[in-house]
């Protein structure tokens, strides 16, 4: 007798949610005490501006003196490149190297979410001035960067400024202000913080420790840096993945996918590579015609191309990425990073690591206050839709460089 589909996705729930240890261990993990978490604060970008600038000021109670700005501002500057740094007239060497006896930190200064004033000990010197827009899930106003970094120049005229544009993956700031800015994320910050904490932790006060160890928690799962929760998440995911499937299919069900898809067929040619109720994956046919498929690290798409676009729900917001994967040949990969961003898009260092798995090109992102409503989605995806169809062009004309040519 053969068994209903119905019947069969029944059994499959049950086998889900019945003796299910992975599924135990999972709850109990995530229902670990923090603080952050029990506070409902770790989304807030004003809580994570705090404890930054909490973490940047010397004079504060961590413990730490001015280790974590030093070794922060040092690796923002590593991070953006010689050229960037030898235009801003600062290097990380110089800051492993300066005085930092006299900072001062600023919080929500004219808008601005953090501000570290670095005074030089001797007039004759150059001080040195951070300027830090912090973005968890939200992301710049229009010609917002711009006017902070104005304010901030004609305040401290004499003083070197490095502008820093802080965001959970370390996106690109828009394209006016891209140049200006430099891209950091909070992996980054977290990385610099896990190498402080591991050599300092004895120097710390207790409740420092315990307050930087959930932070640090915090981060990772932000920035999905839990390799040990990761893993379970895929054993789970392997043993269950009809139920879990299942539930994706009708509790992620929204307006978005619907409308997204309306919109792509509308605006394309395009080919859907993947289409759930969270993601829509895609190419431009500019793109599908010279992108081959090769061993890519994205399973989910029907073709296995190493270069995709896809539409995201995220909580508050609809975002769209161009990325790309690891691919079978590192030497390919890049040449195609290189490509992209001799075509003018913005890469971070990283991108170019032999060893590096995503590279994300470009990204932009519309808010959305209800999923539910029709128009504002539509909305929403066609306004990032225009502004991706700017850059299919000369995306496609890099990729067809690096896979078209003999």
């Amino acid at each position: 007798m053969i068994e209903s589909p119905v019947v069969s996705e029944k059994a499959a729930l049950d086998k889900f949610l019945a003796d299910n240890p992975e599924l135990e261990a999972l709850s109990a993990r995530l229902s670990t005490f923090n603080v952050f978490r029990a506070l409902r604060i770790e989304h807030e970008e004003i809580r994570h501006s705090n404890v930054l600038a909490w973490l940047l000021d010397p004079r504060e109670s961590h413990g730490l003196d001015d280790i974590v700005l030093r070794r922060i501002l040092s690796n923002i500057l590593l991070e953006a490149g010689s050229e960037r740094s030898e235009a801003l007239g600062i290097s990380a060497a110089q800051v492993e190297l300066m005085d930092l006896t006299d900072v001062d930190v600023r919080r929500e200064r004219e808008h601005i979410d953090v501000l570290v004033v670095i005074r030089p000990p001797n007039e004759d010197e150059k001080g040195v001035v951070l300027l830090v827009e912090n973005k968890i899930h939200s992301g710049e106003g229009e010609g917002q960067l711009n006017r902070y970094r104005e304010q901030v120049t004609k305040e401290f005229p004499e003083f070197t400024l490095v502008p820093v544009f802080l965001t959970l993956d370390g996106e690109d700031a828009g394209e006016a202000e891209a140049e200006t800015f430099i891209s950091y994320s909070h992996r980054q910050v977290l990385s610099v913080l896990e190498r402080i904490i591991d050599q300092r932790r004895q120097q710390l006060p207790g409740a420092v420790a315990v307050f930087l160890d959930q932070y640090m928690e915090t981060l990772r799962r932000l920035t999905m840096q839990e390799n040990d929760l990761a893993d379970l998440c895929k054993k789970i995911y392997r043993t269950h993945r009809k139920a879990i499937d299942l539930i994706t299919k009708y509790g992620m069900a929204s307006r978005f996918e619907e409308v997204a898809n309306d919109i792509l067929k509308e605006e394309g040619p395009f080919e859907v590579l993947s289409s759930d109720g969270r993601s829509i994956w895609f190419l431009p046919v500019s793109w599908a015609r010279v992108v081959p498929e090769n061993g890519a690290v994205w399973k989910n798409l029907k073709r296995q191309v190493s270069v995709a676009c896809w539409l995201v729900k995220r909580k508050d917001k609809i975002q769209i990425v161009f990325e790309v994967s690891r691919m079978d040949d590192p030497q390919k990969r890049l040449a195609c990073v290189t490509a992209l961003r001799k075509a003018g898009f913005r890469l971070i260092k990283a991108a170019f690591d032999e060893d590096a798995t995503y590279s994300r090109f470009f990204s932009a992102f519309h808010e959305v206050a209800d999923y539910d409503d029709a128009e504002e989605v539509r909305k929403a995806v066609g306004s990032l839709l225009a502004k991706a169809k700017e850059q299919f062009p000369k995306a496609a004309v890099a990729l067809t460089e690096v896979f078209c040519s003999k």
